[in-house]
């Protein structure tokens, strides 16, 4: 078993209340292992039946987990910006993504710049940061794969196995439609299933042009430092670019943990992507965003598409970013319900990585595409891989403490089964 932090034995304050995001509850429980935390939750909280689960744009009776969505919805400002605008969609809206883009360099403290290169005609707004807006952040690896990944006609690309592999499947597809002579390296991760660093760099060569760290790493969670990815943006020749896939960010609990946007900005080979797919709750609204260099943003925006970008799903997606008090609920809740998942898995003996994304890989400890079935057939859905990496592991997003409490339920069924 693997533990969160090493130290089993210290149970942090849990209240019922404080899964249902309100501030009463049972009071903090100072428990002496594992079980009891688990035979107290249960005790206080009792888990739900399938047929009574009904998550926020789910169907009734379906635990679904297996795509890293956010369980708790969309923030209430977000879907008050939609309403407000609704009426106004017969009109063209031409300020409505360089808003946003405001409303993102605002959101993370960036410098303005004092003479912004896009936005000259007040029509179309200004854009005063090194921000560019897109319909969702896989739009903007395919351009970075096209833009970067690709140079005259050829091109090496670099990413970790396993690893999301956006940047690889948008590679072999340009590979198969126009004959790009892209070469791709799929690098292992460490045996903590971390990047190797230095396994990557040794595998650059003079003709690599894109590295991609996904950070934290989609599926295993893991995730590197600051310090870990200055390091290795200073080692890397400078014709090489870095693609910092920030998909996951908002779910880190490590305090003054320092993210990749200062990279970006400082180096003029880094690129930094987020989704407002995930911690937000706007999957379906498809929105991404890039941090970079000035002259990386213009490439970006000219090959791209920001004006077929509803100007209701930037009005959403600038309202959301406001609402703190709503990121920081989902912040804790799936905080909460992690550790809750952490230990039920212990008590289970089941290995699992620890993760500082929104997910969980679990090692079911036989094959996890057969198990996976085996619990969707019971309305629970997680995801597996065709991976020899990872072939025994399930990663299970994490859900309300109903669902977890469910899917907890399926899980001990199968294993005993």
């Amino acid at each position: 078993m693997k533990p969160l932090d090493g130290n089993n034995n210290s149970i942090s304050k849990l209240t019922r209340r404080g899964f249902l995001g309100a501030s009463a509850g049972i009071g903090s429980l100072a428990l002496a292992n594992n079980k009891l935390f688990a035979e107290t939750i249960s005790s206080v909280y009792p888990a739900r039946q399938i047929d009574e689960i009904h998550g926020w744009g789910s169907r009734p009776g379906m635990v679904s987990i297996g795509f890293n969505e956010n369980p708790y919805g969309p923030s209430p400002r977000a879907i008050r910006a939609v309403t407000d605008s609704i009426m106004d969609v017969n009109r063209y809206d031409f300020v409505a993504y360089t808003n946003l883009e405001n409303a993102i360099g605002d959101h993370l403290g960036l410098e303005k710049d004092p003479n912004p290169a896009f936005g000259a005609n007040p029509l179309f707004g200004k854009s005063l940061y090194p921000v560019y807006v897109e319909g969702g952040s896989s739009f903007i690896l395919n351009q970075v794969t096209m833009l970067y990944g690709v140079k005259n006609g050829a091109g090496e690309i670099i990413e970790i196995d396993p690893g999301y592999g956006g940047v690889t499947r948008a590679a072999m597809s340009l590979r198969s439609q126009f004959g790009a002579e892209i070469k791709i390296k799929r690098i292992p991760t460490t045996s903590k299933f971390v990047h190797d660093l230095k396994a990557m760099e040794e595998a650059i060569t003079d003709n690599t042009t894109l590295v991609v760290i996904t950070n934290p790493n989609n599926p295993t969670g893991t995730l590197l430092s600051y310090q870990e990815l200055e390091r290795f943006i200073n080692n890397i020749p400078r014709h090489v670019t870095l693609l910092i896939d920030e998909a996951y960010i908002d779910f880190v609990r490590e305090d003054n943990y320092e993210t990749g946007i200062s990279l970006a900005l400082k180096y003029n080979n880094v690129i930094v992507t987020r989704t407002f797919s995930k911690m937000y709750g706007l999957a379906a609204m498809r929105i991404g965003y890039a941090v970079a260099s000035k002259s990386i943003i213009s490439d970006l925006r000219a090959s791209g598409n920001s004006w077929g970008l509803p100007s209701i799903n930037c009005y959403a997606a600038a309202a959301a970013l406001k609402d703190l008090s709503f990121t920081r609920q989902v912040k804790r809740l799936t905080g909460e319900t992690k550790d809750y998942f952490y230990r039920e898995l212990d008590i289970l003996g089941l290995n699992y990585i620890p993760s500082h994304s929104s997910f969980v890989l679990v090692n079911v400890e036989e094959d996890a595409q057969a198990f996976q079935k085996k619990l969707m057939e019971k309305n629970v859905r997680v995801r597996a891989y065709d991976n020899d990496a990872i072939k025994n592991y399930i990663r299970v997003t994490l859900g309300t403490l109903d669902e977890m409490q469910v899917t907890v339920d399926v899980i001990k069924e199968e294993l005993k089964a």
